[in-house]
C-alpha cells in the first residue's frame, strides 16, 4: 500500500512536469502556479539535482514543454528540502495532452523518480491587486516566505486592512517587493502565502523608509499604528516561515 501511494506521487510529479503548455512569462493570466514540495532520498540530493537537471536539457526538445523554477530551502521546517514551481498559468493550462507524454513519463521515472522519497503538490492563485514585484527578476536569489491562516468569519476584513497597508507601502516608497498567494489545494482553509523577493543575504536589512515608518504616517500616528496592527493581526494566525535560494543550475532549460 505504501509503495502504491509512493508510485502515485511520483506520477503525478512526472504529470508536473509535462502536462503544461508553454506561457509568455509577461502574458495576461489567471496567476495560477503548480509547487511542489519534494524530499530527496538520504543521500541522493547531488544526484537529484543532476538528473532533474538533464531532464530539463531533454525535456526542452519537445513543444509544449513548460520551464520550472527549483529552490533549495534553507531554513525552517522543511529545511533541506526541493520546491519545484511553475507559475504564470489559467487553470485551462491543466488540461493540455501531447503525444509526447507517455515518453517523458518513461524517462522521467527512469532517471528522476528514483532519488525522489516524498512529494507534496499543491496549486496557488497570486492576489495580484495586494502584490509588488520589480519589473525584472535578475539578480533575485533569496526569497522569504511566510504562511498565514485567516480565521473563519475575518476574510473581509484582513482583505480591507491589507489593501490599505499595500497601497499605502506602494505610495509610500517601500523600496521592497512582494506577492501575496492564495493556496487553492493542498493547504489548509483560508491559508494565505507572503513571499518576499531578495537579492542575497545582504538584501535583507532594514528598509528605508520603513514599514512602521510609512504606516505611522498613513494613519496618523504611532497609537492609531499600533491600534490598526493590532486590530489588522487579529483576523489571521501566523504560521512557518522559512527562506529559500533560487538553483538556476536545476531551472536551466539549455536556452
Amino acid at each position: 500500500m505504501i509503495h502504491t501511494m509512493r508510485r502515485t506521487a511520483l506520477i503525478l510529479l512526472v504529470g508536473l512536469f509535462w502536462l503544461i503548455p508553454a506561457q509568455a512569462q509577461d502574458a495576461e493570466t489567471e496567476g495560477i502556479a503548480r509547487v511542489a514540495v519534494i524530499t530527496a532520498k538520504d543521500g541522493h540530493d547531488d544526484a537529484l539535482i543532476q538528473a532533474i537537471t538533464e531532464y530539463h536539457k531533454w525535456v526542452a526538445n519537445f513543444e509544449g514543454h513548460h520551464r520550472y523554477n527549483w529552490y533549495e530551502i534553507l531554513t525552517g521546517p522543511n529545511t533541506g528540502k526541493y520546491v519545484a514551481r511553475t507559475a504564470n498559468h489559467n487553470w485551462a493550462d491543466f488540461d493540455a495532452e501531447y503525444d509526447w507524454q507517455e515518453e517523458a513519463g518513461e524517462v522521467f521515472e527512469r532517471n528522476v523518480a528514483p532519488h525522489i522519497e516524498h512529494v507534496e503538490m499543491h496549486f496557488v492563485s497570486e492576489m495580484k491587486e495586494f502584490s509588488h514585484w520589480p519589473e525584472s527578476f535578475d539578480g533575485y536569489t533569496h526569497y522569504s516566505v511566510s504562511d498565514w491562516y485567516v480565521k473563519n468569519g475575518h476574510g473581509y476584513k484582513f482583505r480591507s486592512g491589507l489593501d490599505r497597508i499595500v497601497k499605502a507601502l506602494k505610495a509610500g516608497g517601500f523600496p521592497n517587493h512582494w506577492g501575496f498567494m492564495s493556496i487553492e489545494s493542498g493547504g489548509h482553509g483560508n491559508q494565505i502565502r507572503v513571499v518576499g523577493a531578495n537579492k542575497g543575504w545582504a538584501d535583507m536589512s532594514d528598509p528605508d523608509p520603513s514599514f512602521s515608518a510609512i504606516m505611522t504616517k498613513e494613519l496618523g500616528g504611532e497609537e492609531e499604528f499600533r491600534a490598526f496592527m493590532s486590530d489588522w493581526s487579529s483576523t489571521f494566525k501566523p504560521g512557518p516561515n522559512w527562506m529559500v535560494k533560487h538553483m538556476p543550475g536545476a531551472s536551466d532549460y539549455g536556452d
